[in-house]
This record gives structure tokens, sequence and C-alpha cells, in this order.
């Protein structure tokens, strides 16, 4: 079953929260005048999205600017992959601040969208002063581990247990602690079992195992079946870890070196 409108009628964000609320599993393609935008709903999430050259989140909020086209709700077609975690009410609220600071000045125009009433592919310049919009790394790494096959949930935190980002996580808090707690004791263990440093602990538990990963400076886990087997999933992992080093710096650290588990 196919729903068609057009934006003047239903704006964009109208449509995702329907979809959302609704809990629907839908495409819905969006014919713009600059080109079109296609977004997926999964039991009620937004799951993935392209406009133009963008994906995921991003392709939201450049969607979002625009207020004309026409649009098309497949029913019961499902993402051919996901490339967005967050809840969808955060995605609007963040989309729609971006919007209307843009609007005002505030901060620049985020990198690779378009500004607010501009022509795409037309330089307009970038509004002056105001605090650019920050990126938080730990997110975009729970975002990358999340979507490793195999794997359900994600966090980052740091060594005191300062919960950085999560997803997928249930009481994220306090699973931060215990793993901050459970990575400082078994450093405790190595020393007089000469084992060298704890890259990584598993601890599995019925069919749900949780691996934990020591980054000096951060610790990050991940939860999955137990039946999923680490040496296939690690390589995408240690990718996930490369490219937090590069967008924290020369601080950052990947997971080079042995690794022990227990």
């Amino acid at each position: 079953m196919a729903l068609v409108g057009d934006l003047k009628d239903l704006a964009l964000v109208d449509i995702i929260q329907i979809n959302c609320i609704g809990r629907n599993t839908a495409r819905l393609t969006v014919h713009y005048p600059t080109g079109d935008g296609v977004f997926y709903f999964q039991d009620g999430d937004v799951v993935d999205a392209r406009f133009g050259e963008l994906s995921g989140i991003d392709a939201v909020y450049q969607a979002l600017r625009y207020s004309e086209g026409s649009f098309r709700i497949d029913t019961g077609i499902a993402a051919p992959m996901r490339t967005i975690y967050e809840p969808w009410a955060n995605i609007l609220m963040e989309g729609m601040r971006i919007i209307d600071e843009e609007r005002a000045g505030m901060i620049p125009t985020t990198p690779g969208l378009t500004p607010v009433g501009a022509i795409p592919g037309i330089s307009t310049g970038t509004p002056s002063g105001g605090v650019v919009r920050a990126i938080n790394p730990y997110q975009t790494l729970v975002n990358d581990l999340l979507k490793i096959r195999g794997v359900e949930g994600a966090l980052a935190t740091l060594r005191d247990g300062t919960l950085q980002a999560h997803s997928n996580i249930k009481t994220p808090e306090k699973l931060g602690m215990l793993i901050a707690f459970t990575v400082y004791h078994g450093g405790l263990a190595a020393i007089p079992a000469r084992i060298g440093m704890m890259k990584r602990i598993a601890i599995i538990s019925g069919q749900k195992k949780l691996i934990i990963f020591d980054q000096e400076d951060f610790l990050a886990a991940i939860e999955c079946g137990s039946a999923v087997r680490y040496e296939t999933i690690n390589p995408y992992i240690e990718r996930a870890f490369r490219k937090i080093q590069m967008r924290r710096g020369p601080t950052g650290t990947g997971v080079s070196g042995p690794l022990t588990q227990f």
C-alpha cells in the first residue's frame, strides 16, 4: 500500500513523527527540486537515509531544510542496510536546532550541508561568529561498532566510568561503572600473573556476550550473542578504533598489540 502527498501539505518532520509513533516499517521517497531523498523506517525507528551524496543522519538534516517536493510512502519495505542508530526524536530535535541556529547566524553551516535557503552547488558563504557544533567522537565510535553484523549494543566510557556514548544498552550508566571496575581489577590481577596489560575481556552470560576493550585513555564495550566469533568481527572492530584514533588526534589509541581474554 502506498501513500502519496506533497510537503506543502505534510512536512518531512511530521511524516517522520507519524511513521515513528506508529512503529511503521516503510520506505519514504521524496522528490525534491534538487534530487530525490530516500528514508527507511523499521519498527518505528529511522534506520537509513539517503539524499544526494549524503547518507545517515546528515541526509536527514539536509532534507529537513526543504519544504517543497512530493513524497510517496511504501509500507512493509525494510531498509537494505542500517546507517542510523540515534533515537528519531533526538534526530529531529538536533536537526531543527541546527537549522534554527544557522538561520540566526549563531553557528556556521554544518560541513557538507547546504545552508538554509541556499541552492545546492552555489556558494553563499558561512555565517560568522557563534559556536561551532561539536561532534562527539565516542558516539561516532558507538555507531560504527553497531554497524558490525552480530553487535547488538555498544558504549564508550572514560576509565573512571564516566559514560561518553551508548546505544541499545540497558542501564548504560551502571554498565559503564561496572566496565571501569572490571578493567581496573583485571589490571591488578594481571600484574602478579605477569601476563601483560589486558586489552580485551569477554564476559559470557547465557546467550549473551559482553566484550570490553581497554583503549588506555577510554574504554569501550559491545554486546552480542554468545555464538558470535570474535575472530569474525575483529577486523571491523579494529577499523572502528582506528577511525576514532584519527578523529581524536595523537592521544587516541588503537587496538594493536597482544590481546588477553578471560
